[in-house]
């Protein structure tokens, strides 16, 4: 299944992870999906804060671990500014000690990097329709 959106528009994201080898896997894996295009990349916060300004994504993938600080730091700041932009969190963090923070922190996702590829794709359909997804629980809505 590679749909994303009923519409014809490509999904925009926006790449923030500080490993540039699983950065660029992921780019290119983002490139091969129909529905979805790689509207920029980033390795920090500060890199990530202009990039959200400048290229206006339609989502955020972003690693916890980021040069100089961490994707608590971009939740945090996005949630200042009341931000709608969804975000799902690429993590190499268990689930059960990371995910709720994460989704506190204003997260809509949270995917651990050991599942991503059989996940990733379900879980931004998920979050771009308007719920909540964790690899291993699945799709929820944010009531839940």
């Amino acid at each position: 299944m590679n749909s994303v959106s009923p519409s014809s528009k490509k999904q925009r994201v926006l790449v923030v992870e500080n490993h540039q080898f699983f950065r660029e896997n992921l780019v290119n894996w983002i490139g091969r999906q129909e529905q979805l295009e790689c509207c920029g990349e980033a390795e920090s916060v500060s890199d990530a804060q202009s990039a959200v300004d400048k290229q206006r994504p339609d989502l955020l993938l972003l690693d916890l671990s980021l040069r100089g600080s961490t994707g608590f730091d971009l939740l945090s700041w996005l949630k200042s500014r009341e931000s709608k932009l969804p975000v799902i969190v690429l993590s190499q963090y268990e689930e059960s000690q990371y995910a709720a923070p994460a989704l506190e922190a204003g997260a809509r996702g949270y995917v651990s990097k050991g599942v991503a590829t059989e996940e990733l794709l379900p879980a931004i359909n998920a979050v771009l329709g308007g719920n909540c997804y964790v690899s291993g629980r699945g799709a929820f809505s944010s009531g839940s």
